[in-house]
This record gives C-alpha cells, sequence and structure tokens, in this order.
C-alpha cells in the first residue's frame, strides 16, 4: 500500500514556477497539514513575496540538499516530529550542477523516497528549472517521480522506474579506476591506528581541513573494520586526491549481498546492525559502493575543505 503521492514538474520561468506552487502551498495550509518548502534562496523568495505571512516552513536547498542521507534523516525528523498529520512538501532540487557520481546519488535518493516513505501520508512536489537543469538530472526526474504535472494537469509517469531497477542502474556502472599515483596500504589487523595515520598523513598533505580529517577518519575506520570482520582478504587502503576531494577507496575479496535500502535509512535506535554504513553516509558527502564475485568495493569522497 502506498499513501505517498510523489511528482515531478518541470517548469519554463517564474510563472510557471508560481502557478504550479502557490495553490499546491496554500491547498496544504488551508487543510491545517505540515507544508515545507524546500528549495534555492531565489524561488524562496518569490515565495514568501506571494504568500506573504503564512505558517509555512522554508529551507534553503543549498544546506537541506547536502547530501542524500541528511536528506533523508531531515525528512524522517519532520515526520518523527508531526506523528498522524499530513506532510506536503515542495522541493526543487539543489544538485543540478554536481558531478556524474553526485548526481547518480541523488537520482537514488529520489527513487529511495518512493520505497522509504511508501506509508507515510504524504504529497510532494519536485519542481526543475527547465532553463538550469542538465539533460541527466531531467533524465533522472522521470525514471524516479511516479507521476507527473504539467499545465494539462496530472499525469501517470509511464518512464517510472521501481526502486529495484534505478538501484541495479547506478551499482552496474564500474567506478572510476584507481589513479596509478593512489597511496596504497594493506589492511590486516583489527588495530587500525596504523590505517588511520596512513589516510590522515596523506590526507593532510592534501590540505584537508581538521574537521572534515576527523569525519573522514571515522569513516574510514568504519569501513574497513566491516571488511576485516565481514570481508575476505585481502583488504587494501588506497587513497588520492581528485580535484579538490580526498579520496579513501577500501576492497575485500568478499562478495556482499546488500539487502533493501544499505545504509539510506536512520537505524532502529535498538537495533545496532547496519548503524555503520548509515554513518558512514552521514559522514561523507559521497559513498559508492560495489559488490560482485569479484570483491566488495566501497569508496568515501570527503571534500578537503
Amino acid at each position: 500500500m502506498t499513501n505517498l503521492i510523489h511528482r515531478a514538474m518541470v517548469y519554463a520561468d517564474e510563472r510557471a514556477f508560481l502557478d504550479a506552487a502557490t495553490p499546491f502551498l496554500r491547498e496544504g495550509l488551508a487543510a491545517g497539514e505540515v507544508v515545507l518548502a524546500v528549495a534555492p534562496g531565489p524561488s524562496l523568495d518569490l515565495l514568501r513575496q506571494t504568500l506573504g505571512a503564512v505558517d509555512l516552513g522554508f529551507r534553503d536547498a543549498a544546506h537541506w540538499y547536502s547530501q542524500p542521507t541528511r536528506t533523508i534523516a531531515a525528512y524522517s525528523s519532520v515526520i518523527d516530529h508531526n506523528p498522524g498529520r499530513r506532510i506536503r512538501v515542495l522541493a526543487e532540487p539543489g544538485w543540478a550542477d554536481g558531478t556524474p557520481a553526485e548526481i547518480s546519488e541523488w537520482t537514488r535518493y529520489e527513487s529511495i523516497v518512493n520505497q522509504a516513505f511508501a506509508r507515510v501520508d504524504a504529497s510532494v512536489l519536485c519542481l526543475y528549472d527547465a532553463r538550469t537543469t542538465a539533460a541527466d538530472v531531467l533524465e533522472g526526474a522521470l525514471r524516479t517521480h511516479p507521476e507527473l504535472l504539467d499545465e494539462s494537469g496530472t499525469h501517470t509517469n509511464e518512464a517510472y522506474a521501481d526502486p529495484a531497477t534505478v538501484y541495479a542502474e547506478i551499482d552496474r556502472r564500474p567506478l572510476p579506476p584507481v589513479p596509478p599515483d593512489a597511496y596504497e596500504m594493506p589492511v590486516d589487523d583489527i588495530d587500525l591506528r596504523r590505517l588511520r595515520a596512513f589516510v590522515g598523513d596523506h590526507a593532510e598533505r592534501h590540505g584537508i581541513s581538521s574537521a572534515r580529517l576527523h569525519d573522514l577518519l571515522v569513516a574510514t575506520t568504519e569501513v574497513a573494520t566491516n571488511a576485516i570482520r565481514h570481508g575476505v582478504p585481502p583488504v587494501t587502503c588506497r587513497t588520492w586526491a581528485d580535484n579538490g576531494d580526498v579520496v579513501v577507496d577500501v576492497t575485500d575479496g568478499g562478495h556482499w549481498r546488500p539487502e533493501g535500502l544499505p545504509g539510506f535509512l536512520p537505524p532502529d535506535p535498538f537495533i545496532r546492525a547496519g548503524f555503520g554504513l548509515w554513518g558512514v553516509r552521514m559522514l561523507c558527502p559521497l559513498v559508492q559502493l560495489r559488490t560482485g564475485p569479484g570483491g566488495t568495493d566501497i569508496r568515501l569522497r570527503v571534500h578537503a575543505r
């Protein structure tokens, strides 16, 4: 059973944006729903000018859409703090200028919404600016929204793909090869102080901030610990810099078969299992997982600044 309504609309200009957004939000306010607008600054300004003083939560997309797992956690918090109330969200995504890998993960996020919040009594309208949104982002929107909205009304989206299909498509894409100048270290001891020193030394050479370094070391420790305890030797860590980011890649020889949404949803506070990958995804803006007969590869990427 699905209670969630998840629609997408591509708009051409500010007038089209307001024509879609204003009645959608006002309808929710009139019904006493929890209403949230998440959009870039200029769009939020338009909404404030049009709607005036209303009981509506405005959130800047640049912060709200910092990374997929944090966004899922933010929406989960809104739901948890409003039990029994219908939720209405106007969302204008903020990842149009991301890298191909980031856009793939945000496409996965849009698909996850359909599964993770299927039983939530909510209506979500995602708006995309046709003037500034890249073609691959729009293609992803078509694959991840069950319904589309245009000037003539709401329509079933024939291009929609179920979440399992979207995940499989993304995870079949091979990761870029490890550069030949990457630093490499075998990992064969559960005492990972030497690994943390290895990653920390190279990350500091690339100018990483202390806060980012802390997050990276915690995430690396978690991934390496899981590889040693649950993977198959050899376990290897490689690290390098790429376009202002620090990358850490941990591989082992095991073939992990993850089920559900590994690390994307907040863990049950009473169950420890699954918390590790969730924490890793919360700490790192981009976490990529590939697994198959040749082994398992988890790649972490953090911005140096």
